[in-house]
């Protein structure tokens, strides 16, 4: 049996992974005990845990914030190469007795050593001329501290300012330590330099750490004095540590241009502001965290610390995200490395990095992919992409056309995969998978745009009829369509029949405990999947059986839990933990937006901030009680930020560029009086704010007044800036 990306089913042997407990604790369960346990900060998900995370594509970082320290060290940092996939306990700050409490600023008051405390710090984003910045905030004996984090854009540096004030009675003694304990899986080698103050751990890579200020090197710390503070006064140090950057190359830059650089690249991604804080947080923390965790390369984990694997319908919908939130320099190159690494001659995608036999390929990857290419050449007008890999991307559009797939009466789709994953070992039926129909519907459509791009008339008249026959099988066709009593189901077999149930041939081989391995009857709808042909437009939100489908989505609403959230499915069927999916949630948040029913838009955006992970920004791929072993560490999903990203810009703002005309459909939410966005559309600046009005609808556009038509602006792409005041 393999559970591929939700359940590796590989069993730790924690014997290998011996001296894990924390500095002070005893390693012995009992005093006959033999091996230690696992640091609690080996665990990904602890109640409470959240990850702070910067980088740039050269280098991540993530700070993680606890509420106790038995569950997880509190401001412990955590750094890797975006380039390089790994679990938590591979990164390079892990150490296997301590896990992350080396990697804390120590401050030294009064003879007495301090470091931030859970419920007695604040954390937080602050964004300082537009620059994403983490802060924590916290006492030290006499003194009052604050730490600032940044990741420069174009360098492998973490910027860590820390500062030190004086409180009522001043402070006396005091100083600043940081300490460079290395992971020891991946660095043999440390040298110190005691003269300028520089530690550096090599070996499967180099990590450095110095000051801006000289101080006392020890074997494995720095420390920067300061002395008596009279009360109110401050003082401050910088600390940098690098990732395969030598000090003289971070010196010979200087932190100026360092934060120069990073004020004028934060200043052109996609910025909003809707006057209310938390829908902002959502945005905001989804366009920084597309940027940290993407390497340069265009290499993305399906999920941080869990997968350490690529899927192109993952690797696409982050590509689309990302050009949306103004990140072309993440969206590029996912695609490109989709194109050459992702995709063969014939057309097939790879998930879990790896090809499927036709029986077991996700075959909604393929209309994925095209609509992402198509999204990023209508956002940024660059065609090079689309040119330089036509013969794949014609491929990727002609594979799933096949006859080992396409049924030749209705044009729709068939093998023995599903959307999340599930196989014939899950009891999947060959038959037909409504995300699989959708999705091609929509990517083959895009596909002939581009062939019109190119001038090839008879791919595209190919693709477009391809499309349309799909379309009008997936919504009415008498024996196979997707629609069942009136709303769209999952899944149906060749012979017409619905398939409601997965009986997988042996229950006892999911994994024990799991809905899928004790239940009697495992339900296939509803699936979330369901929402998107609603959410994209396929079917007329308004339409009834949108209605209807969305009505039955509501059975997992806080299906088998209390704290909010749709599950993807079903749980009956669920071979992993029960429990709500972040970015499956988004999906019907966006077709209930399109629908018009704010209040569900608003219940999911804001269980999104209130549950784990929302303070932070990072959420987890679900929340449940996931044994480890023998599925894998929960980890953070990128997906997600794609999905908040599409719902701000393609939804909230509407704004939807097509080849020939700039379309702008935004609508205010209920509850909002006012937003605005600055995004570049085709390289030019669109200056978009939106007001509530009691007039009928109006636009002005550069100073001229325009009418709506169907609630809708159209406008010649832009060739300069263009400013636009739309009232509603």
């Amino acid at each position: 049996m393999n559970l591929e990306r939700r359940s590796f089913l590989k069993t730790l042997g924690t014997g290998a992974l011996a001296t894990t407990l924390p500095f002070g604790r005893s390693t012995l369960t009992s005093p006959a005990a033999e091996e230690q346990r696992l640091h609690q900060d080996y665990q990904t998900n602890n109640e409470g845990i959240e990850y702070y995370l910067l980088g740039n594509g050269l280098m991540l970082a993530g700070l993680q914030t606890s509420p106790r320290e038995e569950i997880g060290t509190h401001c412990g940092l955590l750094v890797m190469s975006p380039q390089h996939f790994g679990r938590k306990i591979s990164t390079y700050l892990y150490h296997p007795e301590r896990g992350l409490q080396n990697s804390r600023c120590i401050v030294n008051e009064g003879g007495a050593s301090y470091v931030a405390q859970p419920r007695l710090s604040q954390v937080s984003w602050t964004y300082p001329d537009g620059i994403p910045t983490v802060r924590i905030d916290w006492s030290a004996g006499g003194c009052e501290v604050s730490e600032e984090l940044f990741s420069p854009p174009k360098d492998a540096v973490l910027v860590r300012t820390v500062r030190v004030k004086g409180g009522t009675n001043g402070a006396k003694g005091v100083s600043i330590v940081l300490l460079l304990y290395p992971n020891q899986m991946y660095f043999d080698e440390y040298d110190v330099d005691r003269v300028r103050g520089t530690l550096t751990a090599s070996g499967y890579k180099t990590l450095r750490l110095f000051a801006s200020k000289v101080p006392v090197a020890g074997d494995r710390h720095l420390a920067v004095s300061v002395g008596d503070l009279s009360p109110g006064e401050e003082q401050s140090t910088m600390f940098f540590l690098t990732l395969d950057t030598t000090r003289e190359e971070v010196e010979r830059k200087g932190v100026k241009r360092m934060t120069e650089e990073a004020r004028s690249f934060w200043n052109t991604v996609t910025r909003i502001r809707t006057g209310d804080g938390g829908l902002d947080h959502l945005f905001r923390t989804s366009v920084s965290g597309l940027r940290a965790l993407v390497a340069q390369s265009g290499k993305v984990d399906g999920s941080l610390w869990q997968y350490n694997f690529e899927w192109v319908r993952d690797q696409s919908l982050v590509a689309t995200g990302a050009v949306m939130a103004g990140l072309d320099d993440v969206a590029e190159p996912i695609l490109r490395r989709i194109l050459t690494r992702s995709v063969d001659d014939e057309g097939r995608t790879i998930d879990a990095s790896r090809h499927r036999s036709a029986e077991n390929i996700e075959l909604d990857q393929n209309g994925v992919l095209l609509y992402a290419l198509w999204t990023h050449w209508n956002w940024t007008g660059r065609t090079d992409l689309i040119k330089e890999h036509w013969k794949k991307i014609s491929a990727v559009a002609d594979y799933v056309l096949r006859p080992e797939f396409r049924d030749p009466e209705s044009g729709l789709l068939k093998n023995s995969r599903e959307f999340w994953e599930r196989d014939r070992g899950f009891g999947v039926k060959e038959g037909f998978e409504n995300a699989y129909q959708f999705w091609n519907i929509v990517g083959l459509e895009k596909a002939a745009a581009m062939a019109s791009l190119l001038k090839q008339p008879a791919r595209q008249q190919k693709w477009l009829e391809a499309s349309r026959t799909m379309k009008n099988s997936y919504l009415h066709h008498p024996k196979l369509s997707l629609v069942e009593d009136g709303r769209f189901i999952k899944r149906r077999m060749p012979n017409g029949q619905v398939q409601r149930t997965f009986e997988p041939p042996n229950r006892a081989t999911m994994p024990p405990g799991m809905p899928m391995n004790v239940e009697e009857v495992s339900y296939c709808d509803p699936d979330t999947s369901s929402a998107l042909p609603i959410a994209y437009g396929v079917v007329e939100p308004t339409n009834p059986i949108s209605l209807k489908t969305l009505e039955s989505l509501e059975v997992l609403w806080n299906q088998r839990w209390t704290n909010g959230g749709y599950a993807r499915y079903h749980v009956t069927s669920e071979p992993d933990s029960p429990g709500p999916w972040p970015f499956a949630s988004l999906f019907v948040a966006r077709a209930y937006f399109e629908a018009g029913n704010d209040e569900k838009v608003w219940r999911v955006l804001r269980w999104l901030q209130n549950v784990q992970g929302g303070k932070a920004g990072a959420w987890f791929e679900l929340y449940g009680d996931r044994p480890v072993p023998p599925l894998p560490p929960v980890g953070i999903i990128p997906w997600t930020w794609a999905e908040l990203s599409m719902f701000f810009m393609h939804h909230l703002f509407g704004v939807r560029p097509e080849p020939d005309v700039l379309i702008l459909r935004p609508r205010l939410l209920a509850g909002l009086s006012t937003m605005d966005t600055q995004t570049r559309i085709r390289g030019k600046s669109l200056r978009l704010s939106v007001t509530k009005s009691d007039k009928e609808p109006f636009a002005v556009v550069n100073g001229k007044r325009q009418e709506l038509k169907d609630g809708a602006l159209r406008l010649p792409l832009p060739k300069n800036e263009v400013k636009v005041e739309i009232n509603l």
